[in-house]
């Protein structure tokens, strides 16, 4: 089973010289597809870095990464879930889930289509046509989740997904991204500093100081 990602002596510094902010450092690690992971770690360990390097959203500034099952190039084939609000305030809902559709060129038909399917399926089909201001946090989050099932990645990557919620909607929001992940048969990685999400993945990862214990 070839590899969706590999990571060697992988490391992330904002800065240069000794007043260098050394975020990640010497991480070594693997992912493949079905791997469902939790990232722990306390806010500053360098969780939120190595997501964002595992995406493909971030360059290293040593060591090696690398897609071996998209060609080396992640683009398009990796959804995000983030930590804030990351839905578009004049677009509705359906609108929100099919823009990385369009912007990734799929016509604008088959990109509403296709998010509407997305929107059913985790239950939301009543909220298309709503605004982001009209949701709560735990809709606005399961709505990010509808637009990584539209996209159909390969692996899925949750920055504190459950942050903003109560621990009824973030054990939801989690069984919601186990759930599509393995619908797509795609590799999920959720960054928590809450021990009940982390026990809700069967693998676990801790980061402290930028380095990384599998």
């Amino acid at each position: 089973m070839t590899a969706l990602v590999t990571c060697q002596n992988l490391a992330r510094a904002y800065g240069r010289g000794p007043d260098a902010l050394v975020a990640v450092h010497s991480v070594t690690c693997e992912l493949r597809p079905g791997d469902q992971v939790a990232v722990t770690g306390p806010s500053g360990s360098g969780k939120t870095t190595l997501l964002h390097l595992l995406a493909g959203l971030d360059r290293p500034t040593a060591g090696r990464i690398g897609w071996p099952a998209f060609g080396d190039r992640p683009r398009g084939r990796v959804g995000v879930v983030f930590q804030g609000p990351s839905l578009l305030p004049p677009l509705d809902v359906a609108e929100n889930v099919a823009l990385p559709l369009i912007i990734a060129g799929l016509g604008e038909a088959e990109a509403k289509e296709r998010a509407l399917i997305a929107l059913a399926t985790i239950g939301l089909a009543d909220l298309a046509g709503s605004l982001p201001e009209e949701l709560s946090g735990g809709q606005a989050q399961r709505v990010a989740v509808a637009r990584v099932l539209a996209a159909g990645p390969r692996l899925i990557i949750a920055d504190e997904p459950t942050a903003q919620l109560d621990s009824d909607l973030a054990r939801r929001v989690v069984d919601l991204l186990t759930a599509v992940a393995y619908q797509l048969d795609a590799a999920l990685v959720v960054a928590t500093h809450d021990p009940a999400v982390a026990a809700r993945l069967p693998r676990s990862w801790t980061m402290s100081d930028g380095a990384l214990t599998c």
